[in-house]
């Protein structure tokens, strides 16, 4: 590409078990593989390729999910070894976890492992030395950052898309009234309308910026069992937004695409067409 594209859609599924991360979760039925077949199948039928941030341990319980990810042409990126929030560990942890996934994911078969996103958006003005680790193993992007405040993790006074100590940040997209929260996540996606969302991805296209957006296995799981998600405080409402509108994350993708004139990309595509612009 000679010239970076208008109006781009960064597709984006955070690939882990969310069982992992809740107490007897493995009680629950397996569902990693089949969501993941519906975004693969969902990209295969809109011919389009997308980012999958991948959990090393997920890569490891599901070898055969990744190397078909990979024979179907998307990237994969890094979203840590076991899925540990950036301020629960120190730099030299770290590199055995980013160590560890890059042993994992070129041992099924990836190339060329440049992108990273920390789990729950860990990246903080207090966790930017990862990027220095980062660095140190190739990595050359980072979509890690949310810049606002979050009851769990947010960079208010970040400035914005661009290089942090020799690794390109995207940050996720903050919407503008009525919407202060990354609109492209999964279950503001899920919950938000579709005015609202295309109106979002306006006004973003408009300032000439990327869509930026992330997804999880569960977030097309229609069938999951009731449970607790992690982060939730026991809150039975905020845990009722989790299964919100499951249903329509293809259909609602699809409205944004054809009312905007979007246009899904890989990460690295996305920002290699930057480059060469």
């Amino acid at each position: 590409m000679s010239a970076s594209p208008a109006n781009v859609f960064l597709f984006s599924i955070d690939l882990e078990d969310v069982r992992d991360f809740i107490p007897g979760g493995h009680q629950y039925r397996e569902a990693v593989p089949a969501n993941t077949l519906k975004y693969l199948d969902w990209l295969d039928k809109i011919q389009s390729k997308a980012t999958f941030f991948i959990v090393g341990k997920t890569a490891r319980d599901y070898p055969d999910l990744i190397r078909e990810i990979i024979r179907r042409g998307h990237e994969t990126a890094c979203h840590t070894d076991t899925h540990i929030h950036l301020t629960k560990m120190t730099a030299d942890q770290f590199r055995t976890d980013c160590e560890n996934f890059l042993t994992t994911l070129t041992g099924l078969g990836a190339t060329a492992v440049k992108g990273f996103r920390a789990p729950t958006f860990s990246m903080t003005e207090q966790s930017r030395w990862a990027y220095g680790v980062l660095r140190e193993f190739g990595f050359t992007y980072s979509s890690s950052v949310l810049p606002s405040t979050n009851p769990l993790f947010g960079w208010p006074e970040f400035k914005g898309e661009g290089i942090y100590d020799g690794i390109y940040e995207l940050p996720m997209n903050i919407g503008s009234w009525p919407v202060k929260v990354p609109f492209g996540g999964g279950v503001y996606f899920r919950f938000f309308p579709s005015f609202i969302l295309n109106s979002q991805a306006r006004a973003t296209f408009a300032k000439g910026g990327a869509v930026l957006s992330y997804f999880h296995p569960y977030d097309v799981d229609t069938d999951q069992e009731p449970f607790m998600h992690p982060h939730m405080n026991d809150s039975k409402a905020l845990n009722w937004l989790m299964y919100v509108n499951r249903g329509k994350v293809f259909s609602k993708a699809e409205n944004l695409i054809e009312q905007t004139g979007a246009v899904v990309m890989r990460y690295d595509h996305y920002l290699a067409s930057k480059i060469k612009a």
